[in-house]
């Protein structure tokens, strides 16, 4: 499954966001509405389909439960980890441990990143996206190198 788009939408003052029909449609149906919602890597939240956020747990569980690093990463990566379901207007909750990751804004960008959905500020995507573009070339050669390494090692 890969999600593909990125949409400019609003958070309510009750922290909802309305699913662009477009994604809601890209979902899949066995989930019935349903996904995970945590604190992504990078400076936004992330959604999960269901199926999405299982194939996270298994690589997540071969961490070593004695290793704090890869304990302070698991928790990290799990942080307000919540299970979400779309009400009968597509709008889904954002909670509050969440919604502070988002800070105050009600412009919200929900960017499709292969098989999740991304949910960033608006001002914070566009200012993450101004950097890469400046950057673009180095990120490019990089991508390239990691490639080209794949390929290599077939």
């Amino acid at each position: 499954m890969l999600f593909r788009g990125q949409f400019d939408c609003t958070m309510d003052d009750k922290g909802r966001i309305k699913m662009p029909a477009t994604l809601r449609k890209q979902f899949p149906g066995e989930d019935n509405n349903r996904f995970m919602i945590a604190k992504d890597i990078e400076d936004c939240l992330v959604i999960y389909p269901l199926k999405t956020w299982e194939e996270q747990e298994a690589i997540l569980a071969k961490l070593n439960p004695f290793n704090t690093q890869h304990q302070k990463f698991y928790n990290a990566i799990t942080v307000g980890l919540t299970e979400v379901e779309m009400d009968s207007a597509d709008r889904f909750l954002i909670s509050k441990s969440l919604q502070k990751y988002l800070g105050a804004t009600k412009d919200i960008v929900l960017k499709a990143k292969r098989d999740r959905i991304q949910v960033w500020d608006a001002a914070k995507f566009e200012q993450y996206t101004q950097v890469n573009i400046a950057n673009i070339q180095p990120l490019a050669d990089e991508a390239a190198r990691y490639l080209d390494d794949l390929e290599k090692n077939k």
